[in-house]
């Protein structure tokens, strides 16, 4: 999705700041295109163009991801971020993710509504405070507008958590996560179902600036990242 994170999910985690990222992800259901730029410390903003193979549909949407605390010795760096703010909704996502370095491990657990709610987990949250959250808008058009009709709302939550492991002495990191993403949106026009939602991955820093990712994608499908 172009956002710091690991394969499909996000992390809490930020790029330096001022650091503007093009993205370039082929995989078979899309090909999707994103800059990301950061423009504060605390604040990640992303453009995305996502073609969807098959039919010839082309979205645009926009994220953005803010850092509410950074990792100290006991405490993560805790993140929330919207995905789809002014869209069609077909990406749409909310979430809160923290994330925890430990030696060479970079341990990643979060909390997500919308797309990243996937079958759900348990009860939302938010639903305490209102029952105006129980029901998630169904977004649809040409976007352009505003979705707050969909942000924090559904039934339920879902569970998204991952870890990265930096090979000491190599420009290699290995990517695992678990993506509770049901890609409804791609299913319904003949995407193939996800068999599981564990993806894992092998990121190759190439050069300064440049990175190249090889991931195998929920059992039935390789992906490539530049």
């Amino acid at each position: 999705f172009g956002t710091t994170g690991l394969i499909d999910i996000p992390t809490a985690r930020m790029s330096s700041d001022g650091t503007l990222t093009t993205t370039a992800a082929i995989q078979s259901r899309t090909n999707s295109y994103a800059i990301t730029y950061q423009a504060t410390p605390w604040l990640e903003g992303t453009f995305r163009y996502t073609g969807y193979n098959d039919w010839f549909f082309y979205d645009r949407n926009y994220e953005a991801k803010l850092k509410l605390w950074s990792e100290d010795d006991y405490l993560p760096q805790v993140a929330v971020g919207i995905r789809d703010i002014v869209g069609t909704g077909f990406v749409g996502a909310e979430y809160v993710v923290a994330s925890k370095k430990i030696d060479n491990f970079d341990i990643t657990l979060g909390m997500g509504w919308g797309r990243l709610a996937g079958k759900g987990d348990f009860e939302n949250p938010m639903t305490w405070l209102s029952d105006s959250f129980e029901e998630r808008d169904g977004f649809e058009g040409f976007g352009g507008e505003l979705s707050t009709g969909a942000f924090l709302s559904g039934e339920e939550v879902g569970i998204f958590a991952g870890v990265s492991y930096e090979v000491p002495g190599l420009p290699l990191t290995a990517l695992m996560e678990y993506n509770p993403d049901q890609y409804d949106f791609e299913v319904a026009r003949g995407g193939r179902e996800p068999e599981s939602p564990i993806s894992a991955a092998v990121k190759w820093d190439a050069a300064p600036g440049l990175s190249v990712t090889l991931s195998r994608q929920h059992n039935q499908e390789w992906g490539i990242e530049l």
